[in-house]
């Protein structure tokens, strides 16, 4: 960690707000909020003081020191992001938002954009889903490396010819044909055949016409893997309020909140949490839209 930002916080109180930490690390206000609502780990708040918050200074500055990635400034950003997942080879299939975040050589918030921008409700081609194993929310990563390559080649949604259709659904299994190191999702598919599977789906949802038995044209597939689309991974339909935060790109502070404003017994209350504190997505999402308070496409 910056020797300046230790200086910092030495001058600062033993309990502090996030304008203190904002000044202290150098960040706006709205960057120290990020961090809150991204990591579950942030310290918990012990007080208040006026309208803010207040953390252990101590607490603060030890959770600073386990993140030395938010202060490093030759970290990779988002750009050849598509070069970068097609040359990674994670050795589980389901990751973690920080495990998607490494594999990739991004920033956790940056994973977290593209869930929160690309939702279903907002985009044709929504960010993969989390699912839900055990107490961890996990991604397909086929699933999210299929995703980042049409990044930047996405599918028009007006009517195209099937050659150029057919050129589109290739595009990464004619570049990686003959890869000798293939990384396999848990079908036992390459990742060049599953990114064929994904832009079928994408195909089929906006609409556009596939012929029956194309797939046979790729080694390896057939009408029985093209009917595995249906068994890809949904979003889980419980979530905690971190991960109903992630998915629905509102913040953590938000969920908590509508939470005690509309308790059980009230006219429209927040759908109710289970032992785990987590809550049905789809019951969350429709009080969202029914209360005005779904977020706009926009972050």
């Amino acid at each position: 960690m910056d020797k300046a930002i230790k200086k910092a916080f030495a001058e600062l109180p033993e309990q502090v707000t996030v304008p203190q930490i904002a000044t202290a690390t150098g960040r706006s206000d709205s960057g120290v909020q990020n961090w809150i609502d991204t990591y579950d780990d942030f310290p918990d708040v012990v007080g208040g003081k006026g309208r803010f918050h207040l953390r252990l200074r101590r607490d603060v500055l030890a959770w600073l020191a386990k993140h030395p990635n938010l202060f490093d400034t030759n970290r990779r950003g988002p750009h050849k992001l598509d070069e970068r997942a097609l040359a990674a080879r994670p050795t589980a299939e389901f990751l973690t938002v920080k495990e998607t975040a490494e594999t990739l050589g991004v920033s956790r918030e940056s994973i977290q954009y593209y869930a929160a921008s690309a939702k279903p409700e907002v985009s044709s081609d929504p960010f993969p889903p989390a699912v839900r194993r055990g107490t961890s929310s996990l991604r397909s990563w086929p699933a999210v490396r299929s995703w980042i390559l049409r990044r930047d080649d996405p599918l028009p949604s007006s009517p195209m010819p099937w050659d150029e259709l057919h050129t589109w659904l290739l595009a990464v299994y004619d570049l990686e044909r003959g890869d000798s190191s293939p990384g396999l999702d848990d079908r036992g598919l390459t990742y060049a055949q599953r990114d064929v599977l994904e832009r079928m789906r994408v195909a089929v949802a906006q609409g556009h016409a596939v012929p029956d038995g194309w797939a046979e044209e790729v080694p390896g597939l057939n009408l029985d893997t093209a009917a595995t689309l249906d068994a890809l991974p949904v979003a889980a339909r419980r979530l905690t309020p971190s991960q109903l935060a992630a998915e629905l790109g509102i913040s953590l502070g938000s969920i908590r909140g509508y939470a005690r404003r509309y308790p059980a017994g009230c006219r429209d209350p927040f759908p109710p949490k289970d032992e785990h504190s987590a809550r049905d997505i789809e019951e969350v999402r429709s009080w969202l839209s029914r209360s005005g308070s779904m977020p706009s496409s926009g972050i």
